[in-house]
């Protein structure tokens, strides 16, 4: 995993310099569908610079940025409160994380460079996986939208705690079989649909 550091500079809006110790860790999406990692970067840059002085729900800022080909990047200390959720950025790593789908779901390089960053700061800070939450858990926005649905959200906050297994070792679950493809091809956008990975294998009947 490499973090890249563009540390945005102390400034009244959106990286003050007050002290935090991290304890949570705050997942969320960037809101805008196709938003790289780069240009969110130049955002949160600008915010520093003032640019915005008229606007101050722009003053937002985060820790750490993951891009739609799993670059991380990382804007504001550890050790610094970022502003991302009204009330509780005390002691909370935020992550926002870009996004292509108008629903809201993770790229894969995304949600593997998201699953590394995660179990990276909870290692280093010793934060347990019932801190890992989403924006939703800290004050109801629909953020990150697509992980709202408890079942989408329990599926990659699983994959992004849990500690590595074996790459080696798959053990998998057949959910349906079919003699219609048409059927098959229906049940997997529903099983896609809940949040889980899904995938067809024909099999050659020769009985």
């Amino acid at each position: 995993m490499k973090i890249i550091d563009k540390i945005i500079s102390k400034n009244r809006y959106n990286r003050i310099g007050l002290a935090s110790a991290p304890k949570r860790i705050c997942v969320h999406y960037t809101g805008q569908a196709g938003t790289g990692v780069d240009r969110l970067a130049l955002y949160y840059a600008n915010v520093a610079a003032g640019m915005f002085p008229d606007k101050p729900n722009s003053w937002t800022s985060t820790q750490y940025i993951v891009g739609l080909n799993g670059e991380i990047i990382r804007i504001v200390p550890d050790n610094e409160i970022s502003y991302a959720a009204s009330g509780h950025n005390d002691g909370t790593l935020h992550i926002e994380v870009c996004y292509k789908q108008n629903s809201g779901e993770f790229e894969q390089a995304s949600k593997t460079a998201l699953r590394e960053l995660v179990q990276y700061l909870m290692k280093k800070y010793s934060i347990p996986a019932d801190k890992v939450l989403r924006h939703y858990d800290l004050t109801g926005k629909r953020c990150p939208a697509y992980y709202v649905d408890e079942t989408r959200w329990a599926a990659l906050h699983e994959y992004i705690t849990a500690p590595e297994v074996n790459p080696r070792t798959l053990y998998r679950v057949q959910v349906g079989a079919f003699s219609s493809k048409s059927n098959a091809e229906a049940y997997m956008a529903k099983v896609k649909a809940a949040g889980f990975g899904a995938f067809i294998v024909e099999v050659k009947n020769n009985a």
